[in-house]
């Protein structure tokens, strides 16, 4: 293939070989054929080939009047046109290749001797799911798209209808269809770092049946991944034009002809597209065109990039204004904050519940794994019974230089928070005063967020001075910075949560942040950013529009190929919908009626956790409980008696904790009751099938929200879930759905 040609042009040759790390010419003419099968390779080899036949063939031919590329091919077409130079272009289908060859179990099949409505119409009709109409390559050959099986399984359905010919084609891939967008998503990312030039000759659309109009090139090459190939309209729109069937030049380093009989059939069955409705169409256009740089600026003012606030990102060093929030019991694992990482994207590992020992050696894992400089942070939740546990965290995040944590269930500012804030304070040449341990505090209440708005209280302050845990230079910092950098508002969400709403929340926070800067002219700014129920498009650009700085996902994390728990908790979410939570009292603060939400669906454990906190609250003690209900609890919740239970919790306890539980029977039975939750959440992260209907899942129904909107695509399975993908499919959606929702909004009224 394209044998003549790779010495006539030696210095494009040369190049191509650069840019894809191998001989292009010795791939075109040696093979292996397994190689040239693979759209990874195939795509840049159509390329470069038909690039050069349309290079020779131009030598001795006068510019055409339109150019047309199927595919892959459009790409050609582009540069035959000056739209981008040869080397970009490869570039681009390169990446191209490489993404849509990453889809698996596609397959595509041509149907000839229908038209295009009445192979939709067999789809409709039988429910297929998962098979698209991926090419109009004539009005009576339509080529199918989707999982490999499910288009294999419509054979009969089409011959049943009709149909002359079926035949499966040597792809591996859904092509042109919406199970392509993890690599549409990608690629739009990739595809921003190119300009177009506006085209010196008309390039007909693959997308849209029409030339390409400069300034929308890239956007039409991006939707081209997932959109249906018009190439049937594309050849009537150019006959149209006045261009004869016999004015077509095939440029093609294939053997035999494909796109001129594609030409002689579309013409003999439909003919040429009817000149009146062109003519409509471009009358529309030359009156839209008044209003079209107006729209063009609102349609394409977001970007994923910009969205949320640029100097939070910069001062965190984030690609996004997005974060991973800290699961507990690393969930949130050292796999999520290091995957995150190298894309530029901060998480939080999850150090609830997990001894200090443990902690250390998930820093240390997270450090030696990612670049100096690259983001990430711990989470630091609150420990109000335990002050120790907080100082010993703290003394681990300075010992290790964590600059940024994310400060959880903190209903006031604690002495080990400032500790953490005053060994970072450094007051600059400027006379500003900067911090290196950052701090973002999780709050749902503005009362709470005033605290960590305001500077260390003087007590604490005094009492870390009396102490020499700070000296009086950081004490003299403090009194000048507020205890945070960031408030991130919680809303109702998976594990402890307020229930609030985030309509009322956010707005009442970013006031109370407006009125607190004002205090601090020597201190950066103070970011607000918004979490709890973010699981859609939708949810994330409400944050945005109502002005939070950046988002905070959760929920949506933990059923990722990164997340820290077990198979049999990921196959669960990823079947749950918005309804299948229900909240649970928590294991450790139960007496002080704090709730979790968790998963309900397929489980028992909401309904046992609110059955042990009614009998805690009834009774004064263990002995007080009737013994069928204590046989129950003791046979179908434990497994094991609660006197085998108490000897485990005497081993986790502190002595002081054991010998109160001895004096006071209510508080020992607290302990035993506290010891089915952390069971529970044991048995869910390690999936013990044996106590399955016991696992305690803290979720929001944000995960459910998620399943739904990206169901039928290819992140359906969990296993095919990272935590950085959804970051960046998240907000590039969220970007574009701005765009339309603003465009729309901005479409002139009509009055009736």
């Amino acid at each position: 293939m394209g044998e003549e040609l790779f010495d006539q042009f030696s210095s494009l040759v040369k190049s191509a070989d650069e840019i894809l790390g191998y001989s292009v010419a010795e791939l075109c003419t040696n093979g292996p054929n397994e190689r040239l099968v693979s759209t990874s390779f195939t795509q840049p080899a159509i390329y470069v080939v038909t690039a050069l036949s349309f290079l020779d063939k131009q030598r001795n031919s006068s510019a055409p009047d339109y150019l047309l590329g199927h595919s892959v091919a459009e790409y050609v077409a582009l540069f035959a046109s000056g739209v981008i130079d040869f080397e970009s272009g490869l570039r681009l289908v390169k990446k191209r290749g490489e993404l849509m060859g990453q889809a698996k179990a596609g397959g595509m099949a041509a149907v000839l001797g229908l038209k295009a409505d009445e192979v939709a119409n067999v789809l409709e009709q039988h429910a297929v799911q998962n098979v698209f109409i991926a090419n109009f390559n004539t009005p009576h050959q339509i080529v199918l798209s989707g999982l490999r099986e499910e288009v294999e399984r419509t054979e009969s359905l089409f011959l049943n209808s009709g149909a002359t010919h079926f035949k499966m084609l040597q792809v591996g891939g859904a092509f042109h269809t919406p199970l392509m967008a993890n690599a549409q998503e990608q690629f739009q990312e990739f595809i921003h770092q190119f300009s177009f030039a506006p085209p010196t000759i008309p390039v007909i659309s693959n997308v849209t049946s029409r030339p390409h109009v400069a300034g929308h090139i890239a956007e039409l090459m991006v939707q081209q991944i997932t959109a249906p190939v018009r190439w049937s309209d594309s050849i009537r729109y150019v006959l149209a034009k006045g261009v004869g069937v016999n004015d077509f030049e095939e440029i093609s380093p294939a053997i035999m002809p494909i796109v001129k009989p594609m030409v002689i059939r579309t013409n003999a069955e439909a003919g040429p597209l009817d000149l009146a409705i062109l003519a409509q169409e471009e009358l529309a256009t030359t009156q839209d065109s008044l209003v079209a740089n107006e729209r063009s600026s609102i349609s394409s003012v977001y970007d994923a990039r910009s969205l949320g606030s640029a100097r939070f990102c910069e001062d965190f060093n984030l690609k996004y204004a997005y974060l991973a929030g800290g699961m507990y019991q690393g969930i949130a694992s050292v796999d999520i904050v290091v995957r995150m990482a190298k894309a530029g994207l901060m998480a939080f590992f999850g150090t609830g519940g997990l001894k200090i020992e443990d902690i250390e050696s998930a820093i240390l894992t997270i450090q030696s794994r990612i670049a100096n400089g690259s983001p990430y942070g711990v989470n630091f939740i609150a420990h109000s019974n335990f002050p120790e546990l907080e100082e010993s965290l703290v003394d681990l995040l300075l010992k290790h230089q964590v600059r940024t944590i994310e400060a959880s269930a903190f209903m006031e500012v604690t002495p080990s928070l400032v500790r953490y804030r005053a060994k970072g304070l450094v007051r600059q040449s400027t006379g500003n005063i900067l911090a290196l341990n950052k701090i973002i505090a999780k709050v749902s209440r503005p009362d709470v967020g005033a605290q960590f708005l305001s500077p260390a209280p003087d007590r604490i302050i005094n009492k870390l001075l009396e102490s020499n845990m700070i000296d009086r230079e950081q004490a003299e910092l403090l009194s000048g910075v507020p205890m945070v950098d960031a408030l991130c508002v919680e809303s109702d969400s998976g594990g402890h949560t307020d229930q609030g709403m985030p309509f009322t929340l956010v707005p009442a926070m970013l006031r109370v942040r407006d009125e607190y800067q004002q205090r601090y002219p020597t201190f950066g700014p103070i970011y607000v950013g918004g979490a709890g129920g973010i699981g859609t498009p939708e949810a994330a650009a409400a944050l945005f529009v109502m002005g939070v700085d950046f988002i905070l996902t959760g929920s949506i994390n933990q059923c990722t190929i990164e997340a820290g728990t077990s198979d049999v908790v990921k196959d669960l979410l990823q079947a749950m919908n918005v309804y299948d939570t229900d909240y649970a009292p928590s294991g450790e603060l139960f007496e002080l009626g704090a709730k979790v939400q968790v998963l309900k669906k397929g489980l028992f454990f909401p309904a046992r956790a609110n059955k042990l906190v009614a009998l805690y609250h009834q009774y004064e003690g263990i002995e007080q409980i009737d013994s069928q209900t204590r046989q129950q609890i003791e046979g179908r919740y434990f497994k094991r008696s609660f006197d085998d239970v108490f000897s485990e919790v005497r081993s986790a306890y502190p002595s002081a904790e054991i010998e109160r539980a001895e004096r006071l029977p209510k508080h020992r039975m607290a302990l035993i009751f506290k010891r089915y939750f952390k069971d529970a959440t044991r048995w869910a992260l390690t999936g013990n099938l044996e106590h399955k209907v016991d696992f305690q899942i803290h979720c929001g129904p944000a995960l459910g929200a998620f399943n739904q909107w990206i169901a039928g695509g290819p992140l359906i399975d969990w296993r095919e879930r990272h935590v950085d993908d959804i970051a960046s499919l998240l907000m590039q959606e969220t970007a574009a759905l701005l765009n339309k929702r603003f465009l729309l909004m901005h479409q002139p009224r009509v009055s009736h």
